[in-house]
């Protein structure tokens, strides 16, 4: 098909013989600006070769990628709730791929031309391979459902290596701007997506040698977007604390923005979208109510309260006990989540058919494995013949004891993971009955460090303890750590091998009141900026007060 470039599939050959190589090769010779003469033009004038040739450049030539056929996978997702993302991504890629000679642009922020060297400079980074890094406009393929840009020559395929290892499976040609099919191994093409690279391709024309502007945004709308509170339905605040504190995570953020695994093969999402966006037992999906909330955040300009109506039906057909108006226990609300998270996630690749992974939460991909996961190492040292056995639990927080006096988030971590004395303990090795003491430590440092302060007391009487603590900003947990886990060098594996252990704070949900009728609220750490989120107000506050606040769960990042 190219000269130096294989068709993005394993075997670099298209299967279905519907016209695409034809198609794809006389439109990349318009794409380029070459032409082909005929045999009577060639016995034209020097200055008419000339004239024909420019008009020829700024006129489209006749169109051949109406033959190209559409396939199911395609059709499949134009049929979903992804349709309007596929949309606007496809014709940001057709754009992209368009030649930038003979045009002018300029920024709409203060109307300066923009250079052309620049706009290719730009043009030429963001079609840069992400593995090799390789620097090619018409020799990259561009991922329809994440950032991704890779390569295909038939040496070093990336493009293709993305497709296997994330089962993404179009990409568009940053030659041609095609659609291609990993799952048909060919060049496909739809009705609804032939007009949009149509009408980039008759504007581009139109404007080839008039002023083109920039996509410039207002700074100041953009720093305000993922700013946005939301609407108390009714004691909601327990859930709208936990979502802000996922919605401000870097980590999630960019999962919900850059992993589109589970937006473009969940059937609930779908269903949803067919119905209308009614919920019920057999579409709810906590995943595409949250990815909702995600594309409200920091999508729109508007600074209105979000209301959580769709999120709030999906969690009581989830789980029974949320339904109604009743207060409840944020941390409670903070597993919940996690653990939807990752059925969610099971779910989807079982459809997909990789099932050996997600067994074992070390291993899992899922938001609450990686991102939160983490082991405890308990471990037991015999008395008599000093064997030491070790047990490792997998968690996703630490729940820390809270004493009455004062003290510090340190303090609570050296109770924590002091050790206890364990009285008549029988040894699993010599069968010795004697006393001795049982020790934890972190086994594998998480991404995130969620502390829960065990604040609720449940015995006879229901009571809150309202000690405040020392929180520091940057939390040190090298101490607490299991001894390989602080040797760990960083050509270790990714989820067993972080050596940093000093963590940032960027969250603090709050409970104020009584034990019986309290209130939630959360701070927020947004571009250094600190923010309290009080039901649907947001509102700016300094560093101090959040420091010195009655903190009930604290989130720590690397």
């Amino acid at each position: 098909m190219y000269s130096d470039k294989t068709v993005p599939g394993s075997n670099g050959s298209s299967n279905r013989t519907n016209g695409t190589s034809s198609a794809v090769h006389n439109q990349h010779n318009h794409t380029n600006g070459a032409s082909s003469t005929s045999s009577s033009s060639s016995s034209s004038s020097s200055n008419n070769r000339t004239s024909s040739v420019h008009t020829m450049e700024l006129t489209p030539q006749p169109d051949n990628y109406s033959c190209i056929k559409s396939c199911p996978h395609i059709s499949s997702v134009l049929e979903s709730k992804a349709k309007d993302t596929v949309f606007e991504t496809y014709r940001q890629a057709v754009l992209i791929s368009q030649p930038t000679a003979n045009k002018v642009y300029h920024s709409k922020k203060d109307h300066a031309m923009i250079p052309p060297a620049k706009i290719l400079g730009s043009k030429i980074g963001a079609l840069k391979c992400n593995e090799c890094h390789l620097n090619n406009l018409e020799n990259s393929m561009i991922c329809l459902q994440c950032p991704h840009v890779g390569c295909c020559f038939n040496n070093s395929n990336h493009s293709y290596s993305h497709y296997k290892s994330t089962k993404h499976q179009f990409s568009i040609d940053s030659g041609s701007g095609l659609l291609y099919c990993y799952k048909c191994n060919d060049f496909i093409n739809h009705p609804d997506l032939e007009r949009i690279r149509m009408k980039v391709v008759d504007h581009e024309y139109s404007n080839a040698s008039g002023v083109e502007d920039a996509y410039y945004s207002d700074p100041s709308k953009v720093a305000t977007r993922g700013l946005k509170g939301f609407v108390n339905l009714g004691a909601t605040c327990f859930m709208s604390s936990i979502l802000q504190t996922l919605i401000h995570n870097p980590i999630i953020k960019y999962h919900f923005f850059n992993n589109d695994l589970h937006y473009f093969n969940c059937e609930r999402g779908h269903n949803q979208y067919v119905n209308n966006g009614f919920i019920d037992e057999n579409n709810a999906c906590i995943t595409c109510s949250m990815d909702n909330i995600f594309q409200s955040f920091f999508t729109s300009d508007s600074l209105d309260g979000f209301a959580l109506s769709n999120f709030l039906a999906t969690s009581w057909h989830k789980k029974k006990s949320l339904a109604g108006f009743q207060e409840q226990d944020a941390h409670e609300f903070f597993q919940f989540l996690l653990n939807e998270l990752h059925i969610d996630h099971s779910r989807i690749m079982t459809a997909l058919g990789d099932t050996d992974l997600f067994h074992l939460p070390q291993t899992c991909s899922c938001i609450s494995h990686s991102v939160y996961g983490f082991q405890l190492k308990s471990s037991i040292e015999c008395a008599s013949c000093r064997y030491v056995s070790n047990t490792m639990e997998h968690v996703n927080d630490l729940s820390l004891e809270l004493n009455n006096g004062s003290g510090g988030l340190y303090d609570c971590l050296d109770q924590f993971t002091k050790e206890e004395k364990l009285e008549h303990y029988t040894c699993t090795k010599c069968s010795s009955v004697k006393s001795t003491t049982k020790t934890l430590k972190i086994q594998m440092v998480p991404a995130v460090l969620t502390l829960h302060l065990k604040r609720f007391k449940h015995d006879l009487n229901s009571t809150k303890i309202e000690s405040k603590i020392e929180i520091p900003m940057f939390l040190n947990i090298s101490k607490y750590c299991a001894e390989q886990e602080t040797q760990q060098q960083e050509g270790a594996g990714e989820r067993g091998g972080r050596v940093k252990e000093i963590y940032e704070l960027f969250g603090v949900v709050v409970h104020e009141g009584s034990i019986s009728t309290g209130h939630y609220t959360v701070y927020i750490k947004n571009s250094g900026q600190w923010y309290k989120c009080d039901d649907s107000v947001v509102s700016l506050v300094s560093q101090d007060e959040v420091l010195n606040s009655n903190a009930y769960l604290l989130f720590y990042i690397l």
